[in-house]
C-alpha cells in the first residue's frame, strides 16, 4: 500500500507539468490568406483608384498622450498607436513605468488599417493631426473628391481603456464602400515565463463561444461570425478590442513564436455620396484582473482562464486576497491560506492516517496470505477483500487526502502563476513571489551557476523529514520492501525538489508550509495513538 500511495502521488504531480498541454489544446481555425486578400474586392468602378494615393517619404511625427493609467505614443503614419507604458506597474529592472508595447512597426501598430476599397497602404499613409487635447486626439486622411478618413481617440483619465471612432466620409459623386481590416491587439510581448512557458495567447468570443489560440497556422487566419471581442493576453496583461457594431469576423496573425496579433474585418457596406459612416471601438489595456475586466463589461473577464479547476482557483484567490487585506503581505497571506486548507482537510487527513495504521496492524497477516496464495491471484484478492471488510478498512482511504489535495494544488498553481498581485511582492528574502526566489553565492555550481533557490531546498528537507516520520510507523515485512522504502524516501523529495526548483516562490511557499504542517499533524497523531 505504501508503494502504491507513493506511485499515486508521483503520477498525480506529473499531471501539473503537462497539464497546460493536455487540457488546453489550441482550437483550429479556418485558414485564410493575408488581411489584404481577405477583403472581397468590389467592382472596379467602386474601388478608389490607386493612382490617387501617392506614398511620400517624410519624417514620422509622434504624439504622446498621458493619463493617470497610460503613457501612449501615437504616430501620424496610419494614425495608429505604437507605444504603451503602464504607469501603475514598474519595470522589474527599474522604477520606470512598465513598457507594455515598444515602438512597433507601422503595419503592426494598434489600430492600423488595411483596405482594398480604400488605399491598401492605409497603415503607411501620412495622417494629419487634426485635434489634440487632454482627453482626445484626432487624425485625418483625405483624398480630394473621393473620401475623408477620420480617427478620433478618446481617453478617460482613470479608466483602463480608450475609445476609437472611425468615420469615412464620401466626398465624391460615386458610391464607395466601407470595407477594412483593423488591427486591435498587437506587439504584446511576454513579461515573464514559468518553466519556459510564456503564456502568450489570442482569445476571442465568436458566436458566443470563446476561442483560444496559442499559435496561428500559416501566420494568418480568419474566423467568421458574430464577434463580441478579440484580444491578446500574456501572463499578466491583456489588450482587448471590443467592436461596438457588427463585424464580419476575427483576424488572427502570428509574426513569430511570441508575437501574436488579432483584429477585426468590417462588413462591406455602401457609403453614398455626401454621407458618412462611423464605427466605434473600445480597447482595454491592462492587467488580467477580474475586477477591472468586469468593470469594463462585455464579458472581458472571460479572457482569464484557470483551467478545468478554474472555479477552485477563483475561490482560493478570493480567500487569499481577503487574508492580504488583513496582513498586508502576500507571503503571510499564502501561509494563512495553507493553514486554512489544512484545517479544512484535517478530518480526512486523520481518517487517512488511521486507515494506514489499521493496514499496518494487519500487514503480517496480509503477507502470510500473499505467500499462501501467491499462485492464485483471484483467491488472494478475495481473501484480502474479506479482511478489509472484517476490519472495516478502505484500502484507498490513505489516498483520499491526496486526491482532494491535488485539484487544490493545481488550482492554486493556475491562480498564483497568473495573479498580478504577486508580481513584485516580497516576503523575507524573496523579492518577487511570482518568480523563483534566489540567493547569490560567491562561486559557481554545476547547472545552477552563482544563484540558488532557497525555498525548494527547504522543501526537500521538510519532505525528507516527513518521509522519515511516516516510515517509522510503517510495518515492513521483507527486506525487499525495506529497500524500496529507503529508495522512495530519498527519491520522492529529490523528485519534488527538481520539479519545483523553477516554480514561482509563492507556490513553493505553499507546498513547504503544507509539508511542515503535515509533519506536525502526523507527529501529533502518532503521539496521541501511543
Amino acid at each position: 500500500m505504501e508503494k502504491r500511495l507513493i506511485i499515486a502521488i508521483v503520477l498525480s504531480i506529473l499531471v501539473i507539468s503537462i497539464f497546460q498541454i493536455l487540457f488546453q489544446p489550441p482550437k483550429k481555425t479556418q485558414s485564410s490568406p493575408p488581411i489584404q486578400k481577405m477583403i472581397t474586392s468590389p467592382a472596379k468602378k467602386e474601388i478608389i483608384s490607386k493612382n490617387v494615393f501617392q506614398k511620400t517619404i517624410s519624417k514620422e511625427k509622434k504624439t504622446i498622450i498621458e493619463t493617470e493609467k497610460y503613457i501612449l505614443t501615437f504616430t501620424n503614419k496610419g494614425g495608429s498607436l505604437k507605444d504603451i507604458k503602464l504607469k501603475e506597474y514598474t519595470d522589474s529592472n527599474s522604477d520606470s513605468p512598465l513598457h507594455l508595447i515598444k515602438n512597433i512597426e507601422k503595419d503592426r501598430a494598434i489600430f492600423s488599417m488595411e483596405s482594398e476599397t480604400l488605399p491598401e497602404e492605409l497603415s503607411e499613409c501620412e495622417f494629419i493631426l487634426a485635434k489634440k487635447s487632454r482627453n482626445e486626439i484626432a487624425y485625418t486622411y483625405s483624398v480630394p473628391g473621393k473620401f475623408k478618413l477620420i480617427k478620433e481617440y478618446y481617453f478617460h483619465n482613470t479608466n483602463d481603456y480608450i475609445e476609437l471612432r472611425i468615420s469615412v466620409q464620401n466626398l465624391g459623386d460615386a458610391t464607395i464602400y466601407r470595407d477594412y481590416a483593423l488591427l486591435g491587439a498587437s506587439g504584446l510581448q511576454p513579461t515573464s515565463s514559468v518553466m519556459g512557458r510564456r503564456f502568450i495567447e489570442i482569445n476571442s468570443i465568436v458566436d458566443g463561444k470563446i476561442v483560444r489560440n496559442t499559435r496561428v497556422k500559416n501566420g494568418d487566419s480568419f474566423i467568421k461570425g458574430i464577434v463580441s471581442w478579440t484580444g491578446v493576453k500574456e501572463r499578466y496583461f491583456s489588450i482587448i478590442l471590443k467592436p461596438q457594431q457588427d463585424v464580419e469576423g476575427v483576424i488572427l496573425k502570428q509574426i513569430n513564436k511570441t508575437d501574436l496579433a488579432s483584429g477585426i474585418k468590417t462588413k462591406r457596406n455602401p457609403i453614398y455620396p455626401g454621407t458618412t459612416m462611423m464605427d466605434s471601438y473600445i480597447l482595454y489595456i491592462g492587467p488580467n484582473d477580474i475586477a477591472k475586466l468586469s468593470k469594463v463589461g462585455f464579458g472581458l473577464e472571460q479572457i482569464i482562464n484557470y483551467g478545468i479547476f478554474g472555479g477552485i482557483s477563483k475561490f482560493l484567490l478570493i480567500i487569499l486576497r481577503m487574508f492580504y487585506k488583513i496582513v498586508r503581505n502576500w507571503g503571510i497571506a499564502i501561509i494563512l491560506l495553507t493553514f486554512l486548507i489544512n484545517i479544512t482537510l484535517f478530518p480526512l487527513t486523520k481518517k487517512s492516517f488511521l486507515s494506514m495504521r489499521k493496514i499496518q496492524e494487519i500487514q503480517p497477516h496480509i503477507e502470510k496470505l500473499r505467500n499462501v496464495h501467491k499462485d492464485n491471484p483471484q483467491k488472494l484478492n478475495k481473501e484480502l477483500a474479506a479482511i478489509y471488510r472484517e476490519y472495516n478498512i478502505n484500502p484507498l482511504g490513505g489516498c483520499l487526502p491526496l486526491l482532494i489535495q491535488m485539484p487544490i494544488f493545481i488550482a492554486l498553481y493556475q491562480g498564483l502563476i497568473r495573479s498580478i498581485e504577486l508580481k513584485g511582492a516580497n516576503f523575507l528574502w524573496i523579492k518577487d513571489l511570482s518568480n523563483p526566489d534566489f540567493v547569490r553565492i560567491p562561486f559557481n555550481l554545476p547547472f545552477l551557476g552563482n544563484e540558488i533557490h532557497i525555498l525548494p531546498l527547504l522543501m526537500v528537507g521538510a519532505m525528507f523529514f516527513q518521509q522519515k516520520i511516516s516510515t517509522k510507523s510503517t510495518a515492513v515485512a521483507s527486506k525487499e520492501q525495506q529497500q524500496q522504502q529507503k529508495f522512495m524516501m530519498a527519491f520522492f523529495p529529490l523528485f519534488f525538489g527538481f520539479l519545483f526548483y523553477n516554480f514561482p516562490s509563492g507556490l513553493v511557499l505553499y507546498w513547504l508550509t503544507n509539508t511542515i504542517l503535515m509533519v506536525i499533524e502526523h507527529s501529533s497523531m502518532r503521539r496521541s495513538l501511543k
